[in-house]
């Protein structure tokens, strides 16, 4: 309690401080008669943070947005791009995309766990999506990107303890026009971009996009003679609006989308310690594979694969009554995934078969009612539904580490789970004066989240049970596989507005994520099925501000949270036939810890130049974690000490590591993107444009334990376009470059104590290429 109040005593000093600054900048910039310039400022960017569209610079939240002109700017295509452009968000990549997802201010959800909702959570188009693989596909027609950053679940529904990923699309408008995009660029990647909106009726009108992304694989598999890496996506949305009056409107949506790859398969990087005589070392030196930083070779045996198919409906209908709002969101999704991945690491069956097949549905229904924002209280309440339904099969196959021998050992585990969450929430201001207000919001929820049936099979009758994970076969009714929880999350503060462009604001507010089923595949009976909820509790300071007649727009804040019960994903170890082997399961850290302070701003110097850009410092580590996974490079032997199952036979050694103190997962300390964007006339009709973007990251450690061999020095990668484009809008035309200078990079690293391996990605290779931008109709 005391080091709370310290803190929240040294943030006041920091607010206060950061306002004595403001203050005078304002008055020297009114005296020297800056504001004056007839330059345009900059244009007000309205986001929906608080559930009703407000101007960013009004939110007392800590919001990054990203227009779609700017990921247009940058020739980003990926949600998980926005990585490239916010330095507060980190992208967590695996070998399947359902152990993927999105960290704000350091965290996010570190467990590869089909039962575990994400603590950052992604809407689009107030929709949630329940599985972290539904918000990895295409940036297609985007309005904004708004990162929330810090716990936002009290008024985003399911998930968002460390923060929200919002992506808002383009809606219907009464005008007709065609857009399309279309580039084309190294490794044969090509993108491919239509719109067509069209007025159908003078209150009902029609916008469709559809959109096809290809590339080829990087990474050479010289045993099959088959490239990896590639991959093909594509899909379509369509919306209906239709606006009978003034007071309602109904907006109708449908999406479809397709995405196979070859992936993910991770390399070779690296031998460790004595493990030259290793059986997977011994097999790639055979293919003349050596594991080096920019090694893109494999020798697997196995298919690579990763297919995704979703779609998904929504019905939104706001309707006013007087001077207030009333707001529903029906919507139903359904996401289909089957993937594989050779974890063996080798031309021989040692583990081949490592995937998932699952098929995910889930309906959800919001209600709110927004006051009008004035008076002595202004407010948003509302109700939320939350029912998701995921049936999933992971087969596992191989002789694992027994080569030599003609055993097969296999599982296949087949959970059904069901998540059920309801919500009441709401959120007022007071408005004690026309500068200060006073905020308090709450929300109670009530999770049931449930262990439906589990039958785990072997893949082939023939096969011999996976070491540790025999046939097992139980339901809800027969051994006791539901979890309940209650809780009331809320938030409290003030903001104070100095002027009509600058303003600071405090609050606290304390989170909530629910209770998460571990790990499956592995389970045996009296394991802890379920972990506990993960609470963050967050304070911030922050102030927002506009200078010089909005040439100059700055914003910063301070922050500090805290998470009790973080859940995270440990290995129970064991040896089977002296190999050492896990059961992973999801555990809760005693306490995980982040603060820092970050930065956004938006300068428009002149009316031809404009640089934005951001930074933040971010020390985020556990607090409390003494039962880790091994290091392996100080603490070799900690794999080897368990009790054998099925046996009375223990190997004595170090259990767990104590991971109190590390830096979390794949968690820059500093991080800053700066984008430009530079245009002048060139002819009657023909403007030439520069644009430029740099992001930077420093160091990350892939592992909680902090294991240095799975430790990435920093790096930036710069991109940019130059081109032209008619003085209209119609057309335009660029040679765009990603990753310029070629920074090598990796997603991720791993070290199972003989070799290091590492996810590639395609953002760290250079990208060259050409795009051409066409409009026809209403401009």
């Amino acid at each position: 309690m005391k080091s709370n109040m310290g803190l929240s005593i040294s943030l006041g000093a920091m607010a206060l401080s950061l306002s004595a600054i403001a203050l005078p900048c304002a008055a020297l910039a009114q005296e020297a008669g800056i504001a004056a310039e007839p330059s345009e400022g900059l244009a007000d960017i309205v986001v929906t943070a608080q559930k009703r569209a407000e101007r960013l610079q009004d939110v007392p939240v800590a919001v990054s947005s990203v227009s779609g002109e700017m990921l247009k700017a940058a020739n980003l295509t990926n949600i998980t791009d926005i990585r490239f452009l916010a330095p507060s968000v980190q992208f967590a990549e695996s070998n399947s995309v359902r152990g993927e997802g999105f960290a704000v201010r350091g965290v996010g959800t570190f467990a590869f766990a089909d039962g575990t909702e994400q603590s950052v959570s992604v809407v689009v188009d107030g929709v949630v999506l329940g599985r972290p693989g539904m918000g990895t596909g295409d940036l297609a027609d985007i309005a904004q990107v708004d990162i929330l950053r810090g716990p936002q679940g009290m008024l985003f529904g399911k998930g968002g303890s460390a923060g929200v990923v919002s992506i808002t699309t383009k809606n219907p408008t009464q005008d007709f026009a065609v857009e399309g995009r279309g580039s084309y660029g190294t490794d044969n990647e090509t993108k491919l971009q239509a719109v067509v909106n069209a007025p159908l009726t003078s209150n009902l009108a029609l916008r469709v996009n559809g959109y096809y992304n290809h590339r080829d694989g990087f990474i050479n598999n010289v045993n099959t003679k088959k490239t990896l890496g590639g991959q093909t996506e594509g899909g379509f949305r369509a919306k209906l609006l239709y606006t009978p009056s003034d007071e309602l409107s109904v907006l109708l949506a449908g999406d479809w989308g397709r995405h196979t790859s070859a992936c993910c398969q991770s390399v070779l990087i690296g031998a460790v310690g004595a493990a030259p005589g290793n059986y997977v070392l011994s097999r790639h030196a055979a293919y003349n594979v050596v594991p080096s930083l920019d090694n893109r070779d494999t020798i697997v045996g196995g298919d690579t694969y990763l297919n995704m198919t979703q779609w998904g409906t929504s019905l939104e209908i706001n309707r006013s009554m007087g001077d207030f709002t009333l707001t529903s969101i029906s919507a139903f999704r359904r996401w289909l995934i089957k993937d594989n991945t050779d974890t063996g690491f080798t031309d021989t069956p040692l583990f081949p078969i490592n995937g998932a097949d699952g098929v995910q549905r889930q309906i959800t229904q919001e209600l709110r009612l927004a006051s009008p924002k004035r008076g002595l209280v202004d407010y948003v309440v509302g109700l939320y539904y939350f029912n998701q339904n995921l049936v999933s099969a992971y087969p596992q196959r191989g002789q694992l580490a027994l080569p030599a021998a003609t055993t097969v050992f296999s599982r296949s585990a087949k959970p059904e789970i069901q998540t059920l969450n309801y919500a009441v929430f709401g959120q007022a201001n007071i408005n004690l004066t026309d500068r200060w207000k006073l905020i308090a919001g709450g929300r109670y929820t009530h999770d049931d989240l449930t262990m439906i049936r589990y039958d785990r099979t072997l893949v082939n009758s023939t096969d011999t049970a996976f070491p540790g994970a025999p046939p097992l076969s139980f339901d809800q009714t027969t051994y006791p596989s539901n979890r309940k929880a209650d809780n009331f999350s809320y938030k409290l503060g003030t903001e104070f507005k100095f002027s009509p462009d600058v303003m600071t604001y405090f609050t606290y507010s304390r989170g909530y994520k629910g209770p998460g089923i571990g790990l499956v595949s592995s389970y045996a009976l009296g394991q802890p099925l379920f972990s506990n909820p993960e609470i963050p509790t967050n304070f911030e300071i922050g102030l927002k501000s506009s200078w010089f007649n909005r040439k100059l727009v700055l914003n910063v804040d301070v922050f500090t949270t805290d998470i009790k019960d973080f859940q995270t994903q440990i290995a129970t170890p064991f040896v089977f036939n002296n190999t050492n082997l896990a059961i992973l399961q999801i555990a809760n850290a005693g306490k995980v810890r982040t603060r820092g302070i970050e930065m956004d701003f938006s300068a428009r110097p002149t009316s031809r130049l404009t640089i934005s850009g951001n930074a933040a410092y971010i020390d985020a580590k556990f607090a409390y974690f003494p039962n880790g996974t091994c290091n392996y490079a100080t603490q070799p032997g900690c794999f080897l000490s368990t009790t054998i199952p099925g046996t009375n036979t223990t190997v004595p050694a170090t259990r767990f590591f104590n991971n109190t103190g590390n830096t979390l997962p794949n968690s820059p300390k500093f991080s800053y993107s700066l984008n430009a964007n530079y245009e002048a006339p060139l002819s009657d009709g023909l403007t030439g444009f520069i644009r430029a973007n740099y992001n930077y990251r420093s160091s990350v450690n892939f592992s909680a334990n902090n294991d240095p061999l799975t430790r990435q020095r920093g790096y930036g990668i710069a991109g940019g376009q130059i081109g032209v484009r008619s003085e209209d809008g119609r057309w335009s035309a660029a040679i765009f470059g990603r990753n310029l200078f070629d920074q090598y990079f990796v997603a991720n690293i791993g070290n199972n104590g003989s070799y290091q391996n590492a996810w590639l990605t395609s953002s760290a290779l250079r990208t060259i290429g050409v795009l051409v931008d066409v409009k026809l109709g209403a401009n």
